[in-house]
């Protein structure tokens, strides 16, 4: 289980670190810290030093900070994420990072550098307001297509699966399956597929009211993902609308047609 955790909270950074919006904001965020100048680097440091410390300091931290919450969240997997957790793994967080940066300043700065437990308190606040915000906004964003019209012809807020929370925001569409990989469930959407650490039994309870049924111990399907049913010898397969079969156990093959489906 250790090792599915160490897999999981590396696939999450690799998929952090293909984003162009991610470098965008360290690269803004340690330009406007270097014009700054905060914490006294600003009379200790000339501009392009200056530029260059806040410019580290903000790509380290970042893979710190971001390596301890997801990692945190590996190791607590089955609870629904949110903005109050994050927050919370964000305080934990502060500790690797803060010494992370105080190591940095004790080489750079050795005399006169802020103390640890100062900065260690600003570390804790910074990184568990930013966990809990990017998290809220995250949950937020995630509304996927297709809600339900109200009377005055506008979209009322549908009743999102809870297992759409645990996915990149850009991923977090209309469920279509769900497979079974190692330690992982493959969630996959109309938007794309990401893996998530988790029961295969808890990524279904948390599918919600998408309507979709079990065929096999390694997979879950939506109905409106299913194009037709074919027969492989004695072998029942469901053929999905992007092209993918999947085998329905004997055990479930009743279930199947009873669903009008084989």
């Amino acid at each position: 289980m250790k090792d599915g955790i160490v897999q999981f909270t590396m696939r999450e950074l690799q998929a952090a670190l293909r984003s162009p919006l991610t470098w965008s904001a360290l690269a803004a965020g340690g330009f406007v810290l270097g014009l700054a100048g905060p914490f006294g680097t600003y009379e200790a440091l000339p501009l392009p030093a200056r530029l260059a410390y806040w410019l580290v300091i903000a790509v380290t931290t970042y893979l710190t900070g971001f390596l301890a919450v997801t990692l945190l969240n590996g190791l607590f997997g089955r609870t629904r994420r949110s903005a109050l957790r994050d927050g919370a793994f964000g305080i934990l967080a502060g500790l690797p990072v803060a010494t992370l940066v105080w190591l940095a300043n004790q080489w750079i700065f050795p005399i006169g550098g802020m103390g640890f437990l100062t900065l260690l308190g600003y570390v804790a606040v910074v990184t568990a307001v930013s966990s809990a915000v990017v998290t809220g906004f995250a949950l937020r964003l995630a509304v996927p297509d297709g809600a339900a019209a109200t009377p005055s012809g506008r979209k009322a807020a549908p009743e999102r699966p809870p297992l759409l929370d645990r996915l990149p925001v850009d991923l977090r569409g209309r469920l279509h399956r769900l497979s079974m990989q190692d330690h992982y469930v493959e969630v996959v959407t109309d938007r794309g597929a990401h893996l998530v650490l988790m029961r295969m039994s808890d990524a279904i309870a948390e599918t919600g009211g998408t309507d979709g049924l079990q065929i096999h111990r390694s997979h879950w399907v939506a109905r409106e993902a299913i194009r037709d049913s074919v027969r492989q010898g004695d072998r029942l397969m469901l053929r999905l609308t992007d092209g993918t079969e999947l085998p329905v156990s004997r055990s479930r093959q009743r279930a199947v047609r009873e669903a009008g489906i084989g």
